[in-house]
């Protein structure tokens, strides 16, 4: 039955364990391509702001006779040259690995296993339908970005040539420019063929953690008979209702209190109940939250003790309170009724 083929999607539980593995959809490629374009975008203004700083120092350097150190001037040019490279390679890495994955990391993949140093596996891992695939795409990627190197790099051969005839400081700027077109080209078509590399990726990681019937069934079953995990959806689905009754006494008439102990909220529309209804009760900290919401919204707050223990005993929250309680709430209702004719 474990051999079963592997026709459905997986689950989120699957998907789960699989990213606690280090098993994401995740190109490579997209990262490195990210970072070369990064650093094209940003070589411009870094040249303009300290290429020019940095090749002065170095001549500097090189006309002081007998200096057999770096002087403090060129390692300062160096570090203001290549500082926003490095921020900018960082920064763009994080921001690449990020919108595929998250803000994720994980040991896993680094732990020693004895499986990646087998020398079959590793035999049968270099001859395998993956590396020949992985193979195809770099040779088609180093193909397409030496071409399109190539023809931008013969097509800025005039102004290369006669840059070079020209002084130092004065033939940086126009080789910067002739290599800022060739990276930027190289790197447009390096991130298309990622986003292609990814989509991929994305494929080759779904199909490789789909499941069978026979697993999805062993997982449903593994769920279902997890107590702690029941225990965790019984207590999500408790605090959901927390959050609901709280949210509730804003619409309520009255709160009725212990006044310490206990909480309820009632309802009643005259037009759609036939009597009134719990909207909220609470004991403990949560009947000290119903107050401070009753007390948020203006909605009145009636001590009755013997009434406040009997609702929270008898009613649930969206129940309506039973005949025997009528006459004790009706009262209730009364001096509340009578309490907002007084303020008008």
């Amino acid at each position: 039955m474990a051999d079963e083929e592997r026709t459905e999607q997986a689950t989120p539980r699957k998907r789960q364990e699989a990213r606690k593995k280090g098993q994401v959809a995740r190109s490579a490629e997209i990262n490195g391509a990210a970072v070369f374009l990064g650093l094209v975008l940003i070589l411009p203004f870094t040249m303009r702001w300290g290429g020019e700083r940095l090749l002065m120092a170095f001549q500097q350097q090189i006309l002081q006779a007998g200096a057999m150190r770096l002087s403090e001037a060129l390692l300062l040019s160096a570090l203001a040259f290549l500082a926003p490279l490095l921020a900018a390679a960082f920064l763009t890495a994080l921001v690449a690995n990020a919108m595929q994955v998250g803000l994720y990391f994980t040991a896993q993949p680094l732990q020693p296993d004895l499986n990646r140093i087998n020398p079959v596996r590793g035999f049968q891992r270099l001859f395998s339908q993956r590396s020949a695939v992985e193979l195809l795409k770099a040779i088609l990627k180093f193909g397409l970005i030496a071409w399109v190197a190539w023809r931008t790099l013969h097509a800025e051969t005039e102004r290369i040539v006669a840059a070079a005839q020209l002084p130092m400081p004065h033939a940086l700027s126009p080789t910067v420019d002739a290599l800022y077109q060739v990276g930027l080209r190289v790197g447009v078509l390096w991130f298309i063929l990622a986003l292609l590399d990814y989509l991929y990726q994305r494929w080759d990681f779904e199909k490789s953690i789909r499941m069978s019937r026979y697993e999805l069934k062993e997982e449903y079953k593994q769920m279902e008979g997890d107590p702690y995990l029941r225990a965790r959806i019984r207590q999500r689905m408790q605090e959901a209702a927390r959050r609901r009754s709280i949210r509730d006494v804003r619409r309520a008439d009255v709160v009725i209190t212990n006044p310490i102990t206990y909480a309820v909220a009632l309802r009643y529309d005259r037009a759609t109940m036939h009597a009134p209804r719990v909207v909220a009760k609470g004991k403990g900290w949560l009947a000290q939250r119903i107050r401070e919401e009753a007390l948020k919204w203006h909605v009145p707050i009636v001590p009755n003790p013997p009434l406040a223990r009997s609702l929270y005993a008898q009613v649930e929250v969206g129940q309506e309170i039973p005949s025997t309680l009528y006459q004790a709430v009706a009262e209730v209702l009364a001096y509340v009724y009578r309490l907002r004719r007084g303020r008008r």
